[in-house]
């Protein structure tokens, strides 16, 4: 009877000791190879939709400035500070999407 329960116990603690291997050098790589490339792929979808939004506010924002202003410097001034506030924007979101702190 003890014979039969050392067995049962070995054979147990071999299972366990060839799937954690298994899941250690097999499993886990795979899985984490598959969740960095997703999250590429969403950090390429999100830069996108950032700059298409950027852009969008950008549009906006000249427009709106073509409009409303009467003179030719102010009209430079206010592109070129519309279009560093845009890539402040940009760089800001991307630097949290990432995970980047600020210095």
């Amino acid at each position: 009877m003890l014979s039969v329960v050392v067995v049962a116990l070995s054979s147990s603690a071999l299972t366990l000791i060839v799937v954690s291997l298994w899941g250690h050098f097999y499993f886990q790589p795979k899985l984490r190879r598959t969740l960095e490339k997703d999250m590429e792929k969403q950090a390429r979808q999100a830069a996108e939709v950032i700059g298409e939004s950027v852009e969008a506010a950008v549009k906006r924002g000249l427009a709106d400035g073509l409009r409303n202003l009467p003179t030719r410097e102010i009209l430079e001034e206010t592109s070129r500070s519309l279009a560093r506030s845009g890539s402040e924007i940009v760089g800001e979101r991307l630097g949290k999407f990432f995970g980047k702190k600020e210095r």
